[in-house]
């Protein structure tokens, strides 16, 4: 007999395929790595038990443990909700999110409807008053509205923890666990192309999949001639870029994302690195591109239509960016980006699809 005692052995060893139609003739080989396949339905599975593991031993930045009824404490509104909220499932966790008050439609979306089967607590976030003063808050608000919701999004959750002895806040953003659990994927895609791998990238939100497939492949021994992250549009929360395409010192973690943290009281956030700047002192990637929602959704039509893969806007953001690095290095070479959700998840929105972090 054959078979799996959790779904969580199903994370993980997806396959690597190589495009047939989309990609020009005398340019380089293109090769995605299926993560769409994985058990809720996005790369994020991998970062999601990696963290989980990991505040099961007490591997968190304040020692905390996650006991064995637990709970496990995140904001998102993307693909870490429904990963945290499978993992949590499997191993008998109970799971808490937090969605950003500036988009309570997302509490609709189907990706919190399929978050929503696995049994979460979901909440909607504090306005940032409740940290400062009003005229403070409507200052933050007018400078960056966004990412002023977001970073008070992880206060709640930073509340939580403080308050909940039994709960973990996991953190994506400034979790190593994150980048560590994606560097497997380095090396299964390694192990099928023979560790022939000249380009290497895919989008970048926390950064934790970037950095651990540059990390992975270097432990491996295997310095790609290009890295590229892909930021689509909609993505740069934390984030900025000169133009739409810049090497590293074009791109920055935002000044206001530390000044509001800091407002807010966000002590964590003052003393552990975010992993998109971790990854960047440690000199990934060579390139940056910024993706318009227009051509992303342009390339994810094709990529259903003429390669039958069902995916969604950031995995078309990956795939036109790795076509173009493609045809910079020509025939010979190998390019690999990921695959990075389903196309289901977005399906409200057809045909406006957006990225959501």
């Amino acid at each position: 007999m054959k078979f799996i005692n959790s779904i969580i052995e199903a994370i993980g060893n997806t396959p690597l395929l190589k495009l047939n139609r989309v990609t020009p003739k005398d340019s380089a080989n293109v090769f995605v790595k299926l993560e769409h396949l994985n058990p809720s339905g996005s790369y994020k599975d991998r970062m999601a038990i990696s963290m989980i593991d990991a505040a099961e031993k007490g591997l968190t930045w304040n020692r905390k443990k996650l006991p064995k009824d637990g709970i496990v404490v995140e904001a998102s509104a993307g693909n870490t909700a429904p990963a945290l909220a499978m993992v949590c499932a499997a191993k008998g966790y109970k799971a808490r999110f937090v969605l950003y008050s500036y988009s309570v439609e997302d509490d609709r979306n189907p990706r919190m409807a399929l978050t929503r089967a696995f049994g979460p607590d979901v909440s909607i976030s504090n306005l940032p008053n409740v940290y400062m003063s009003e005229e403070e808050a409507q200052n933050l608000l007018e400078r960056d509205h966004d990412i002023t919701h977001v970073i008070t999004a992880k206060k709640d959750c930073s509340v939580m923890e403080e308050t909940e002895p039994k709960s973990v806040w996991v953190d994506q953003i400034t979790n190593k666990y994150n980048f560590i659990g994606q560097k497997i994927m380095a090396q299964e895609i390694y192990e099928q192309l023979d560790g022939k791998i000249d380009a290497i990238g895919c989008s970048v939100g926390a950064g934790g999949t970037l950095f651990g497939l540059c990390s992975g492949l270097a432990e491996l021994g295997v310095i790609p001639k290009i890295t590229f992250g892909v930021v689509p549009e909609g993505s740069e929360n934390y984030i900025e870029l000169d133009q739409d395409e810049v090497d590293r010192s074009g791109f920055r973690v935002k000044e206001i994302t530390f000044e509001i943290a800091k407002k807010l009281g966000l002590s964590k956030w003052a003393t552990e690195p975010l992993i998109v700047q971790e990854m960047i002192d440690a000199g990934y990637p060579d390139l940056f591109f910024r993706v318009y929602h227009s051509e992303a959704r342009h390339m994810a039509n094709r990529l259903c239509q003429e390669e039958g893969i069902y995916c969604g806007m950031s995995s078309g953001a990956n795939v036109l960016i790795a076509l173009r690095i493609a045809q910079r290095l020509g025939k010979g070479h190998n390019i690999v980006t990921t695959i990075v959700d389903r196309r289901d998840r977005y399906i409200n929105e057809t045909p406006n699809e957006k990225y959501v972090v």
